[in-house]
């Protein structure tokens, strides 16, 4: 016992948890851990765990949307509940139920569509197959039913952190050769509605993909590479020209590198399909550097930050360059859901610090300019936040946040939050003019 490490817990998909180790008895050290381990019947394999999410999350904004829409000047309450049984049925099939609640309180003009307000539903509900492994871990593994998808950085496939995640209905087939995992899949999201057990299919959307990872025998100074292609059929989808079916296939690759304290991450996408009647060309490059002063006072980390993608170059042309995520994490640039990572020039600039064992400083600074002029405005998921056509401005924006992080214990988590968006030129021609925005948070999560 004296060399165990204790895992802990994953913060975006608790299926992923292995608890198993906690059929020894002398390693149950924690007060929830006989709720980790329950035997359902005296054979190896066959056990129960249970586990549970509690988020509370008071948000303020001051200028939300730069000014634009309904305005609140108390802020409001978000609390979000997670729950969820993992039945292991000895050596090849497992049985996972999640369930969710996301619940919104005196925001102005309501909860945000999709992202506030659940009250009740199912955010997981697969069964999983694998055959007797001789392993650590089974060479295949196939999934069906209702899971979370969450690869790489987030950046096309996450399960959306905000009050309400983003869930997903299908098969995924994951396979195991040497050195590598491949994930083959063929989805629709979950609607995310806001009354009891409503979250149904999305039929509009038809999402496919293959995703493979590897982090053994790569040459260099590479740590970790992904490779991928995605395609997604959406029956209806917005951008600045227009509403058309758009038929989006992406291949990309994502690489993790590093030598001593210097990391890198690096990130290529090339997508091409069909909108109405033109054709889809657009591509996303981005990269970050960092490097861990980890002999220094408070162990700085300092990084910066460099993303460009594709906007559309000509209204008038059937054609459409406009790149598009997919579906990425509900907050990527900072932490107000602003800017997104479509007809996007982003500059990012971080420095980490570990004040203490236990809490940590992060400020941050990011600069936005539209990639193309004749393009609109996007928020992260896609959604179309102003036209572009009303100006010619490039520079949309700045915006300085901090983070601070005290990890009370393996249990709870508490964050406090500040962003101010000094809004540029091209927010400022647009209508309605914008306005400089700030925001405030705090939040506590407690886990089991």
């Amino acid at each position: 016992m004296a060399d165990f490490e204790r895992p802990v817990y994953v913060p975006l998909d608790r299926s992923e948890e292995d608890w198993s180790f906690l059929k020894d008895p002398e390693l149950r050290t924690d007060p929830w851990d006989p709720l980790k381990y329950v035997a359902l019947r005296n054979a190896p394999g066959w056990y129960v765990t249970l586990a549970g999410e509690e988020r509370s999350f008071y948000e303020h904004y001051r200028n939300y949307n730069w000014g634009a829409g309904p305005q609140d000047g108390n802020g409001y309450y978000l609390n979000r509940f997670l729950g969820s049984a993992d039945f292991h049925l000895g050596s090849s099939t497992r049985f996972f139920f999640e369930l969710k609640s996301g619940l919104e309180f005196g925001r102005a003009g309501g909860p945000r569509p999709v992202q506030d307000e659940d009250k009740l539903d199912i955010n997981q509900l697969f069964i999983e197959f694998h055959p007797p492994s001789h392993g650590d871990r089974p060479r295949a593994s196939l999934k069906i039913g209702r899971q979370d998808l969450q690869y790489g950085e987030g950046t096309l496939l996450d399960v959306r952190d905000l009050n309400v995640r983003q869930s997903f209905d299908g098969i995924k087939l994951i396979l195991r050769p040497k050195d590598w995992q491949v994930d083959l899949f063929a989805m629709r999201p979950a609607l995310s509605n806001p009354g009891l057990f409503d979250d149904y299919p999305d039929h509009t959307q038809t999402l496919w993909g293959v995703y493979g990872t590897s982090s053994k025998h790569l040459p260099g100074f590479i740590r970790q590479l992904d490779a991928y292609y995605l395609g997604l059929d959406r029956k209806i989808a917005r951008f600045a020209r227009g509403s058309e079916r758009d038929q989006r296939h992406t291949v990309g690759s994502l690489i993790y590198g590093g030598k001593g304290n210097f990391s890198y991450v690096g990130e290529v996408d090339l997508q091409f399909g069909k909108f109405g009647s033109g054709n889809i060309l657009a591509w996303k490059y981005a990269q970050s550097l960092s490097y861990s002063f980890s002999h220094l006072k408070f162990r700085p980390v300092p990084s910066l930050l460099f993303g460009i993608s594709s906007g559309d170059t000509n209204p008038a042309n059937p054609d459409l360059q406009t790149f598009h995520p997919l579906f990425p994490k509900g907050l990527y640039y900072g932490f107000i859901d602003d800017s997104g990572s479509l007809n996007a020039i982003v500059l990012h600039g971080k420095i980490a610090l570990q004040i203490s064992k236990k809490v940590s400083l992060a400020p941050d600074i990011f600069f936005f300019w539209r990639q193309r002029t004749t393009d609109g405005l996007y928020s992260h998921p896609g959604v179309l936040l102003r036209s572009g056509l009303a100006s010619g401005k490039q520079y949309v924006g700045a915006l300085q946040d901090i983070s601070i992080t005290w990890t009370v214990d393996h249990h709870t988590t508490v964050q406090l939050l500040g962003a101010y968006y000094e809004a540029g030129a091209f927010l400022r021609e647009t209508s309605p003019p914008g306005r400089n925005t700030a925001y405030v948070s705090g939040k506590v999560i407690y886990r089991f």
